[in-house]
């Protein structure tokens, strides 16, 4: 078969998402959203005193209508995030390693879990001290509100926090009571029920859900189940407390990733070392947290306690890992809201620990080898922090913030038959930031200067090349200051929202993934890189009923220093220089609809620069009903229809991946539909 990439004009592309669409359309149809003032939203995923509107910063807070999340599949967080500029969201579509997720290219090297991103959900802290983070338990189908803030972060958050992802599954509305089933292509079926009201002095929401399917490729099949939810009620006249809880366990196979040949002539099918060993993955996570604040007139006093577990069975094709995790902390936090200088002081404290165990799967196939790795890995953080924002003129403000971190890893080795490999890394950083933002009436203009640091996780610490005990001694912290420009706002006269932004970000000793000969991965660092880029949003609500977005995210990553000299002026790999996004939103009698469109150029898979992913226009149409009602009942019927062009292409990459197997391909046309039953 020969490799083919069908790539449609982009006329092409903007023809599809208006055909059959402005015929129908009527003004004064109630709307999903309209042109407003930028709201005076907290950014929670700042921890500070800034809004949407005034904050000196790149963020975009992105509340999802009811009808989206009613009339949507909403699988996969790729859904949910694909709208957002200097996001890039590889989904593997299968359960095993979640979705890959980079902000302005920082993440990249992950190729399981989330690196370099600080992220939340329903205010728990999903990156643990360490600095990696997995959503398993983020059910994209309940998330209503998206904070993304774009900038090196660590200010407020510390290890791991350039960017930060806060994901809500409370938005603007109350969710309703509903049941909710879907069914499509490679056997794919889901379930959810969802509810929410008032219990005596609680005010409380939950979900459970349950998705199965067989999959695309081969040796994907797999399922999950899901629940989560919150409680909150008044312990006074000016005291909140809240209390919030997820958990998920899932079963699933993993296909792993492909040759480029083996991509070309057959992507369905799976790499044949990890169907031998029945690869996959078993896990379960549960978290509870729980938060108190204090309206102290003028300030805010809050305190938040969370802790996590997880278990993990990961059969790989050359080794048996398996461990329990334990993570909890605590962070307190003084805001001061009102008056010309506002800001905050906080302190954050975190704990994490690791029991694993790793067996030598290689020999003779037998997936309960010989011991290779038994130890205990311990993480502590304490830290403290302080922003301040001073509004110097009723259209200036200057901002400034510090925070300290000190950091332990601890290896107990508990397989000495080679000597005690048992041993620490200590890692501290000192973050700083400064900002402005001036109102120019229609934008408002911010610049900002902002840091972030990220350790090895304790698993990338944990895979010494040749495996073994203890902790790699060579990998050390990458740093990263960030540089930006960029303004936001709104014309009401033309029903127009703009958000643009400028970026440098210089990373010192980037930490970067390869795949040894047996196919672990091991880390080490690249020197310097240079992140440049450009991320722009545009929204015209041409009527009550009509929305049209664009999203173009443009970015140029370099390698500029390296012990490879080969390397320096390399494209950093795993991110496309280009993205844009569109669609067109409608609404018409009972009606709603969303025809949108990605296109993405080849790009790097490897530090060399010498194998690309393909390109791809991807085109995915959504149609829905918002509400048929029958004897106190609202049906809400659903139908979904991904990669309408039928495209091949790579959903995903592992970036330097041994003997060139860096292709995760994802489906072709696929279907889905679904009902909601609300009352």
């Amino acid at each position: 078969m020969v490799f083919v990439t069908r790539r449609p004009p982009l006329f092409l592309l903007l023809a599809i998402l208006w055909i059959g669409v402005g015929p129908h359309l009527a003004v004064g149809q109630s709307p999903d959203s309209t042109i407003v003032e930028l709201p005076e939203v907290t950014v929670e995923a700042v921890r500070g005193a800034e809004t949407k509107a005034s904050a000196p910063f790149a963020v975009t807070v992105r509340s999802r209508s009811p009808a989206e999340v009613s009339l949507t599949a909403s699988t996969s967080l790729d859904d949910v995030l694909r709208p957002l500029p200097g996001v890039w969201v590889n989904d593997r579509h299968h359960f095993a390693l979640g979705e890959r997720i980079s902000v302005r290219g920082v993440g990249y090297r992950s190729n399981f879990g989330v690196r370099g991103v600080q992220v939340l959900y329903d205010g728990i802290p999903l990156t643990l001290p360490d600095g990696q983070a997995f959503l398993d338990v983020v059910d994209p189908a309940v998330v209503r509100q998206v904070e993304l803030v774009r900038s090196p972060a660590s200010v407020f958050w510390g290890n791991g926090s350039g960017g930060v992802l806060f994901l809500s599954s409370s938005g603007p509305s109350p969710p309703p009571n509903r049941v909710r089933v879907q069914g499509g292509s490679y056997g794919q079926w889901q379930g959810l029920v969802e509810g929410g009201g008032t219990v005596g002095p609680w005010t409380v929401h939950g979900y459970a859900s349950g998705q199965r399917q067989e999959g695309y490729r081969a040796h994907s099949q797999g399922y999950r189940v899901r629940a989560g939810g919150t409680a909150r009620r008044a312990l006074g006249p000016n005291t909140q407390l809240r209390v919030m809880a997820a958990a998920d366990q899932q079963d699933t196979d993993n296909p792993s990733s492909l040759t480029r040949e083996q991509f070309t002539s057959d992507p369905s099918q799976a790499r044949s070392a990890f169907v031998d060993v029945n690869a996959g993955k078993q896990s379960s996570q549960i978290q509870l947290g729980a938060s108190v604040d204090h309206d102290l007139g003028g300030a805010t006093l809050s305190g938040t306690a969370y802790g996590l577990r997880r278990n993990l069975d990961n059969p790989l094709n050359y080794a048996f890992i398996r461990y329990t995790r334990w993570s909890g902390g605590t962070r307190f936090t003084l805001r001061r809201t009102e008056g010309r200088l506002q800001g905050g002081i906080g302190v954050d404290a975190g704990i994490q620990s690791d029991d694993r165990i790793e067996y030598d799967s290689t020999a003779s196939g037998d997936p309960f080898g010989p011991l290779d790795q038994k130890q205990l890995e311990t993480v502590l953080n304490g830290s403290a922090f302080g922003y301040a924002r001073l509004n110097a003129t009723d259209r200036l403000a200057l901002t400034g913030g510090l925070r300290l971190d000190q950091m332990r890893f601890e290896a107990d080795d508990g397989l000495t038959e080679d000597g005690d490999q048992s041993g620490t890394r200590t890692f501290s950083s000192v973050s700083p930031s400064f900002g402005l933002s001036f109102d120019a009436g229609p934008a408002q203009v911010f610049a900002q200067y902002s840091t972030a640091f990220e350790t090895p996780t304790a698993s990338e610490l944990s895979n010494r090349p040749g495996g073994g005990g203890g902790f790699n001694q060579q990998v050390e912290p990458q740093v990263t200051r960030g540089f930006e420009i960029g303004a936001r706002g709104t014309v009401p006269e033309a029903r127009l929202r703009f958000d643009v932004a400028l970026y440098r970000l210089e990373v010192d000793d980037l930490i970067s993934a390869y795949e040894d000969a047996d196919g672990r991965e091991v880390y080490d660092n690249l020197t310097a890189n240079t992140h440049d880029g450009i991320e722009a949003s545009l929204t015209w609500q041409a009527t009550d009923a009509l929305e049209v977005a664009t999203r173009y995210t443009g970015s140029r990553f370099v390698i500029d220093e390296s012990n490879d000299d080969s390397l320096v002026g390399n494209r950093v790999p795993g991110i496309p220089s280009r993205r844009l996004y569109l669609h067109t939103e409608f609404t018409h009698d009972g009606w709603w609809g969303r025809i949108s469109g990605q296109g993405v150029p080849s790009y790097y898979t490897n530090n060399a620069n010498t194998a690309e992913a393909p390109r791809y226009v991807l085109v995915n149409l959504n149609l829905g009903h918002r509400g048929v009602d029958t004897n106190g009942l609202t049906l809400k019927p659903f139908v979904t229809i991904n990669n309408v062009l039928n495209e091949r292409y790579a959903g995903s990459v592992v970036v330097n991946a041994f003997g060139g197997r860096y292709y995760e391909p994802a489906p072709e046309r696929s279907f889905s539909a679904g009902l909601n039953v609300e009352w």
